[in-house]
């Protein structure tokens, strides 16, 4: 028996912590829950590993497979190899290497997770919600601002139980931190030190990252840090993504109209009978995909991470344990991009002549569409450009817990508290190339007084002189481009800032307050049941704006009481009737000032980038790190800044939940062999709260459609969702397992809390310039309900030894509500001078229906124990996913759309070795090609998919003694990129290029 005064202290103790938490944990009418709980797949071997002490990557794959086994239900796990050490860069990354689990990269990074091919997966941690800032709108995990480092491992949960109240409709991560009375008794303490670097970024990236840990029988408190700083390189060519693009046919009112092959060209093809001939097979009857934009450039992410986790346990009696848990993670996040854009001056025009094609067979209203591999422009407008983006993101999650644990009975009370805020800014800088000439008389003109006494940009070089070759046959894109433009790159002189802007600028938070009873009682060794009941409340808000300066006051003068204006462009009339200006010769004044690069106010400011594409030599544009404060650089430029809401993009939404379970688990004998089975019913009413901003009228220059004020939609819905799990230990070594379940997974809370957004692309073939609607998006719509599953999953599992085992598994997702994107046709969106000229597709969410999802999972982690010597020490872990799924839709060669984020196959292999101190692994991770997005620039049918990838990852770790571990670390270092093509993979889009990325470092223990 433990002594009293101990219990005493340790009793007061926790009164005062309680008193402190509980207050905050339970008011439950602030925001709104969608939080989770889950299974414990802890194990009695988990609970008292002594983990300080058992290390390596045998280790790990032990502790594994021991999850797996164990489990109540189908479950794979990662663990740390050390402390302070998953086996690979991110917490992402690692979970790849989990059968069915699918990531995606950020800058080079494991981010965004999916399981067996969908995204919409629950994170917990330690079995319970997690509120995470890089996450706070939407259901797909993306743990870029988690610190691996701070982990102990994490479950991937894929059959979910009675017990696991809220669960992804594929599966559920849980994320796990360390506790003191992991440990053993006394002072134990880890400390890493590493640095890393990048092959192209080549910059001094340090890491640090450290543990200390105290407990005796009674008490335990354990605190772990991370510190990490990187810059991580990554670059991009081929169409501008973000600026669409159109269709563009050979008829011969398309081909000479706005928009056309001949607008404003009458060179470009020949007349034939029933249009124009552009590609030179001698019909009329092609058709071809125009992009807005080509573009290529170099980017750099620094990423500054902080984190804490601190944990908290005390026995307070033989019958009563207290847990708290905080766990903090800070980052802030510069992306800067240097780069080019090719295009035409009017945006949507298809300023080219195919100079290699092929007709692909697939008709598109009537006309044949090629996909095209050279692109022969007349190249009006070559403009340099840089990019600042700046993230600022934190989250803080809490946890409380008081465990009783009787003969019979055993009761947990759990509270929680979590908050999240995320802030990006951007600012952008556009230089010309050009010496103005494209554009009609009256675009630059620009007040003496304020500087604007010269041409625009006298040594830039005119459109007119040689076509440019844009060439996607290759790997990577090669321009070949006018000589004119070729010998200005170099030239400072030839550079004139065009343009200065700050959009899609966002405030977003969210907070969460969770308050859980679990109960359980067993009637015998046998037979037990398990209940419990959760109240969560969760709130999430967020603002997305641009930022716009008054110009052009009284009589020319940059005053606060002019007009805003959020593109300050050489190429911005402000001739709009609502707010306009002009000089005394009657001539609407310029948005922007043209300041060529050898300006002084650009002093200082400049950096030279050479560029992933050949035929482009190095350009100069504004070094991105100049604007790491994009207020005060854009206030620099055009003082007064304010901000201007985007409606279609701010929103709040509440969730309260009221959910409760019930389970029966049962442990038993049929014949020789054992069975567990557990049977369960989730009840979750949910209520939903939204406020959607509601976008009026356009406004000019820029701003977003004007705010008209809110809608509110409340409205609930109730799912009763059945889970059955049953295992037979046919052998000692053989399990076999089934499943059923039906789940619901929350939307991402802007497919209900989101508006309309539309885009605006200049027509400066006008005069005056007209702003086009080019389309846009509606994002949400609180009717939607939300996913919506029936699960099914059959596997078996041989367990050859501690770190052996082989295991196979069937499953079945049968969705009966999601959500797809869809273009709508509107006809009354007029352009932004009130004159509605054209139809403009607008891409909403709506729900789609029948959507089926099935696959086989084959793993198998193996160590050569058995062998003599050296040879002892070599293992492999390998697994391979089939996962095939259907959306209901089809792309536009008639095949069928995926659900987006799968790859129907997926291989990860290791080879692992570890004995003699010295441990070292290569692992390789291939995906199959991927739908990311259905109707690219609202063409139906035109899929953008990314091509098929593989990555190879490695380490070497060296024990120098009982305390002291060298290491190394690489990461893709075959330097793989990710290719994207639309439909077919000759028609090309673009290609993101990720660098390859080392470290070294000790890390000691005691």
């Amino acid at each position: 028996m433990r002594s009293k005064a101990i219990r005493s202290s340790v009793l007061s103790c926790a009164v005062s912590v309680l008193a402190i938490a509980l207050p905050l944990l339970t008011p439950v009418a602030a925001s709104a829950a969608a939080a989770e709980a889950a299974a414990d797949t802890s194990t009695p071997a988990d609970d008292a590993a002594p983990a300080i002490v058992v290390t390596g990557i045998r280790a790990s794959i032990e502790r594994a497979v021991s999850v797996k086994r164990n489990a109540v239900s189908v479950v794979d796990a990662i663990s740390a190899e050390d402390i302070g050490k998953l086996p690979d860069a991110t917490i992402s990354d690692s979970l790849q290497r989990i059968p069915g689990v699918q990531i995606r990269r950020d800058a080079g990074e494991g981010s965004t997770v999916n399981v067996r091919g969908l995204p919409q997966v629950v994170t917990l941690m330690n079995g319970e919600a997690f509120l995470g800032a890089g996450s706070i709108s939407s259901v797909q995990p993306n743990f870029t601002d988690v610190p691996s480092q701070l982990l102990s491992g994490a479950s991937v949960i894929k059959s979910a139980t009675g017990s696991l109240i809220a669960s992804g409709i594929s599966g559920t991560i849980d994320l796990k931190t360390r506790r003191p009375f992991d440990l053993k008794t006394g002072v134990h303490g880890a400390l890493s030190v590493d640095a890393g670097t990048g092959s192209n970024t080549k910059k001094f990236d340090p890491h640090v990252n450290g543990l200390l840990s105290w407990r005796n029988d009674d008490v335990g408190l354990l605190i772990s840090g991370v510190y990490s700083k990187d810059h991580l390189g990554n670059s991009y060519s081929g169409i501008q993504r973000d600026f669409g693009g159109r269709l563009a046919d050979e008829s011969l009112a398309n081909a000479t109209g706005y928009g056309g092959f001949r607008f404003d060209d009458p060179t470009r093809g020949t007349n034939v009978p029933g249009g124009i001939d552009v590609n030179g097979n001698g019909t009329a009857t092609d058709t071809f995909f125009s992009p807005q934009a080509h573009t290529g450039w170099n980017r750099v992410t620094e990423r500054q991470r902080i984190g804490v986790n601190a944990s908290f346990q005390a026995h307070l009696s033989d019958t009563l344990e207290l847990v708290a848990d905080g766990f903090y993670t800070k980052q802030n996040q510069y992306t800067g991009t240097s780069g080019f854009q090719a295009q035409g001056v009017n945006w949507q025009a298809a300023d080219f002549v195919p100079g290699l094609s092929r007709d692909t067979g697939s008709t598109i209203n009537g006309f044949h569409f090629n996909t095209t591999q050279k692109y022969n422009y007349t190249l009006q407008n070559f403009d340099s450009y840089s990019e600042l983006n700046r993230a600022i993101s934190k989250s803080t999650n809490l946890n409380a817990e008081l465990r009783y644990k009787g003969e019979k009975l055993k009761l947990t009370l759990r509270g929680l508290y979590g908050k999240a805020d995320y802030k990006l800014d951007n600012s952008y800088a556009q230089f010309s190339l050009s010496d103005g000439n494209q554009w009609f008389n009256g675009v630059g003109t620009y007040p003496a007084s304020l500087g604007g006494n010269r041409t625009f940009n006298p040594l830039g070089y005119r459109y007119n002189t040689l076509p440019a070759v844009i060439d996607y046959s290759g790997s990577n894109v090669a321009f070949t481009l006018p000589s004119q433009l070729s010998s200005e790159l170099s030239n400072k002189s030839a550079y004139a800032l065009k343009t200065v802007s700050s959009e899609n600028n966002q405030r977003s938070s969210a907070d969460m307050k969770v308050l859980r009873l679990d109960g359980s009682y067993e009637f015998d060794s046998n037979f037990n049941v398990e209940f419990g009941a959760r109240y969560g409340d969760r709130s999430t808000d967020q603002t997305v704006f641009d930022r716009a300066a008054p110009l052009y006051a009284g009589n020319g003068a940059s005053d606060p009481a002019g007009c805003f204006v959020k593109w300050k462009a050489f190429d911005v009339q402000m001739n709009a009737p609502s707010c306009s200006a002009s000089n005394a010769a009657g001539q609407f004044l310029t948005a922007g000032l043209t300041r060529l690069a050898t300006d002084p106010s650009l002093a200082g400011i400049l950096t030279k980038s050479t560029l992933p594409v050949s035929g482009v030599g190095a350009i100069y544009t504004i070094d991105p790190m100049a604007m790491k404060d994009p207020l005060s650089f854009q206030n620099s430029f055009y003082p007064g800044n304010k901000e201007f809401i985007q409606p279609g993009q701010t929103f709040s939404v509440g969730l309260k939940q009221w959910s409760g379970f019930g389970q029966l688990n049962y442990a038993g004998e049929i014949g020789s062999m054992g069975f567990h089975a557990n049977a369960g019913l989730r009840i979750i009413n949910t209520k939903l709260h939204v406020i959607q901003h509601r976008s009026g009228a356009g406004q000019p220059y820029g701003l977003p459609n004007a705010d008209i004020g809110t809608l509110t939609t409340d409205r609930s819905f109730t799912d009763f969702l059945p889970a059955f799990n049953a295992a037979l230990d046919v052998t000692s070594k053989l399990k076999v397992r089934a499943a059923f379940s039906k789940n619901m997974t929350l939307l991402n809370l802007d497919q209900w809390g989101g508006g309309l957004n539309l885009n605006y692309a200049i027509d400066t073939t006008t005069n005056p310039p007209v702003f086009h609607v080019a389309g846009g998006s509606s994002n949400g719509n609180p009717q939607l309900d939300p996913w919506r599953s029936t699960n099914y999953d059959l596997s078996v599992e041989y367990y050859l030894g501690r770190t052996s085992v082989i295991s196979a598994a069937l499953f079945r997702v049968d969705v009966k509500s999601f959500i797809q994107s869809a273009t709508i046709i509107r006809k009354d969106i007029p352009d932004l001078d009130g004159v509605v000229r054209s139809t403009v597709p607008i891409t909403a969410n709506v729900q789609g229906k029948g959507g089926t999802l099935q696959g086989v999972e084959l793993g198998g982690k193996y160590g050569f124990d058995f062998l003599s010597g050296w040879l002892g020490g070599f293992g492999v872990d390998a697994n391979y996913t089939y996962s095939d799924s259907t959306s209901g839709n089809h792309d536009l060669s008639g095949a069928k759309e995926p659900f987006h984020d799968n790859s129907k196959h997926q291989i990860n292999a290791a080879v692992w070795y570890e004995k003699y101190g010295l441990q070292a692994r290569v692992a390789f991770n291939y995906r199959s090609k991927r739908a990311e997005q259905s109707d690219f620039a609202g063409i139906t049918g035109l899929t953008l998919y990314q091509a098929p990838t593989k990555y190879i990852d490695a380490s070497i770790a060296y024990d120098l003694n009982k305390q002291v571990t060298i290491f190394a670390q690489g990461s893709n270092l075959t330097g793989e990129s990710e290719h994207y093509y639309l439909v077919w993979p000759d028609q090309k889009a673009f290609n993101n290029l990720y660098e390859r990325r080392f470290l070294v470092g000790a890390r000691a223990r005691f």
